[in-house]
């Protein structure tokens, strides 16, 4: 970062911060009003339900939209963050323009993952803005927590005002989406200063084989990455097999929406009591990744829940909540668990791990939710794709805790905590 750059500009950092959150808020907006119904929008499209090709959009968008920017690190880095962040938007806009215009399975795909690349490269962009026009730790914290609650308020507001302002219509909701990525990105062209570039360590390094080799190698890491996989499967039905299941158990689009705007809900009222309970069990010795089993396994009681005979509106509300508690504490260990990983690696090649396993998860998450369930949903067995995802989810925490606890030395013993 040259001398002259905002960043050292008196006064800088509130003008600089603000765009950022503005950035979350609308483009989150945007995108909470469309995933929760993107199941129905390609049925729409394509004029009848395919289950394997619902399964394989969800599966390329999630994958592009989560990790898009680790195949275009070098070009991020070349170009003004101006320049990565509104084009990013405008992206992720021509993409879901174009998803309206499509029916045949590759165009629907395509514009997908533009879309989802799209979003990667924006929130990758909009990150590294802040990392590089906030100098205090403190100041970055506190952005990034404003980040936070600008997108769960968007995940509370999008998903009830879609529904209600548009109810049986979510094709509708394309063009909408659209026109919210491209005033966000118009936006950021003007409030984002256009000399201001990231250093060579402010994006993440390309994916390589050697990453993915020492996932496998290290039996640190292979734990952590494979509960993370795990709990992203799990995860990544949310905007998957449960958007399909919430269409048969009500038809009112209000109450659709409301299961995503209580989820946001919770987690915004909740995340801080768990995340203190989270810190007292790290304080007593508790590794980061036996309290991830646990939020693993609270994934599969809320499917448990879903797999009760007689699915109703209220039992599925509990089902919300008890997956929302399970966010509360799986999201945030993660990162935990893949910082204390450090040691002698680079941090970025930490965030790497993290970035392959819950990419690849919530990807195969999607992926699962969109075809499987929708498959077994046709012959009246959608409760046990519920049951055999909640006993993924159990099995693994079981076994990974038995296996650890059987070990002269776990991950949360000394400084492999």
């Amino acid at each position: 970062m040259t001398a002259n750059t905002p960043a050292t500009r008196p006064g800088s950092r509130d003008t600089i911060a603000a765009p950022v959150v503005v950035d979350f808020f609308l483009s989150g907006l945007g995108f909470y009003c469309l995933v929760p119904v993107l199941p129905m929008i390609i049925a729409i499209l394509t004029r009848r339900p395919d289950p394997l090709l619902t399964g394989t959009a969800l599966f390329a968008f999630t994958f592009a939209y989560k990790g898009g920017s680790l195949f275009c690190a070098n070009t991020l880095q070349r170009l003004p963050v101006r320049t990565t962040t509104a084009g990013g938007l405008v992206i992720a806009g021509a993409g879901f323009l174009l998803l309206h215009g499509m029916s045949h399975p590759v165009g629907i795909l395509a514009s997908l993952v533009l879309a989802g690349f799209g979003i990667s490269a924006n929130n990758i962009s909009a990150r590294v803005l802040v990392a590089l026009t906030q100098a205090e730790s403190t100041a970055r914290n506190t952005a990034f927590a404003y980040i936070q609650v600008a997108i769960n308020v968007a995940a509370a507001v999008g998903p009830l005002a879609a529904n209600l302002l548009l109810g049986d219509r979510p094709r509708v909701l394309l063009p909408l989406t659209t026109g919210i990525f491209i005033l966000t990105a118009a936006l950021m062209f003007v409030l984002v200063p256009r000399d201001l570039r990231p250093s060579d360590s402010a994006t993440r390094k390309p994916l390589s084989l050697r990453v993915v080799a020492d996932m496998v190698r290290d039996p640190r890491v292979r734990t952590v990455s494979l509960l993370t996989l795990v709990g992203s499967v799990m995860y990544g039905q949310f905007f998957s097999a449960f958007a399909i299941h919430v269409t048969h158990v009500t038809d009112s689009p209000a109450v659709r929406g409301a299961y995503y705007t209580v989820n946001a809900v919770i987690i915004v009222a909740g995340q801080v009591v768990i995340t203190r309970l989270a810190n007292q069990a790290l304080g007593r010795g508790r590794a980061p990744w036996a309290i991830i089993c646990v939020g693993i396994a609270v994934f599969g009681l809320s499917f448990l829940l879903l797999a009760l005979p007689g699915a109703s509106v209220t039992l599925t509300f509990l089902a919300v909540g008890v997956f929302a508690t399970a966010e509360m504490v799986f999201s945030p260990m993660v990162s935990t668990a893949y910082a204390q990983l450090g040691g002698d690696r680079p941090m970025m090649e930490v965030f790497n791990f993290r970035q392959v396993s819950a990419t690849l998860g919530e990807s195969l998450g999607g992926f699962a939710g969109g075809a499987l369930f929708t498959t077994l949903l046709q012959h009246r067995l959608g409760w046990a794709y519920w049951a055999g995802t909640a006993l993924l989810g159990l099995a693994t925490a079981a076994t990974v805790a038995s296996h650890r606890h059987k070990t002269a030395r776990g991950l949360g013993q000394g400084k492999h905590a």
